[in-house]
């Protein structure tokens, strides 16, 4: 099985794009984790993987990396942004925020199919929940009241 890594290189190359130790240790970063990662944070683990890599180098190779599609981003509202590989990369995945407390939950990606192809044939509207968080109440904080 190719690596999120080597994939992520071989779709550069075809592109026409460098392929940056930035760039590499990026996406090895990403693909390392299932937490819900700042690009802060990103940028100290890939310092740690490629000593030298600076943050602000980290932070364009993000931006580049969500031009190209490798990398996409998901707004937590309080919690900040959070990135993740993208596409054929990671699995898909909806992001639950608490209104309550702030813990940042993942769900299905199909969790909302139905809703997506509804409003796709009545509205011709489709819809990306990928890029946002759901907001509600958690379970424990729905206990607690």
């Amino acid at each position: 099985m190719t690596s999120a890594v080597e994939v992520s290189a071989q779709r550069l190359r075809e592109r026409g794009e460098r392929v940056t130790p930035a760039r590499l240790a990026v996406v090895e970063v990403l693909a390392g984790t299932e937490e819900h990662l700042s690009a802060e944070q990103i940028g100290e683990r890939a310092e740690q993987l490629r000593p030298g890599i600076h943050r602000a180098t980290v932070y364009r190779a993000l931006d580049a990396l969500g031009e190209f599609g490798l990398v996409t981003h998901v707004h937590l509202g309080r919690a900040g942004t959070t990135y993740h590989l993208a596409g054929d990369l990671a699995p898909r995945h909806l992001h639950l925020r608490c209104s309550e407390c702030g813990t940042v939950y993942d769900a299905p990606g199909d969790v909302l199919e139905s809703a997506r192809k509804k409003l796709a044939r009545e509205l011709g509207f489709h819809l990306a929940p990928e890029q946002v968080a759901l907001v509600g109440v958690c379970k424990n904080c729905a206990e607690s009241t």
